[in-house]
């Protein structure tokens, strides 16, 4: 039974246009509500800029940099929470040569 996960680049998928790297957040077998990935860049640069009508927030774990939500940028450290709005553009960005490691939670909002 695996019952904690962790990131490992080495085991990372590419994902968003190929501009991070992925892998689920949550132990295998665990059924939740939302869906979950792990969202990693190793350098300077950033996830595709996207949107989608779903809720979705980002814990960040590891390094410094900024979410860019329709245009306005919010610097984050690791503790940082942020919500993502439905049918927001956004994005993730790494200004430092340095690890930028976090969880993002999504799931459809109601009707």
């Amino acid at each position: 039974m695996e019952l904690k996960t962790f990131f490992d680049p080495k085991f990372g998928e590419k994902a968003h246009q190929d501009t991070i790297l992925a892998g689920p957040v949550l132990p295998k077998g665990l059924e939740a509500p939302f869906e979950h990935a792990w969202g990693y860049l190793d350098k300077e640069g950033e996830m595709e800029y996207h949107k989608h009508y779903k809720e979705e927030i980002y814990f960040f774990f590891k390094g410094e940099g900024f979410v860019r939500i329709d245009g306005e940028e919010i610097p984050v450290v690791p503790g940082d929470v942020v919500r993502v709005p439905p049918d927001a553009m956004h994005t993730v960005v790494n200004r430092k040569p340095q690890e930028l490691l976090w969880a993002a939670l999504w799931w459809p909002t109601k009707e």
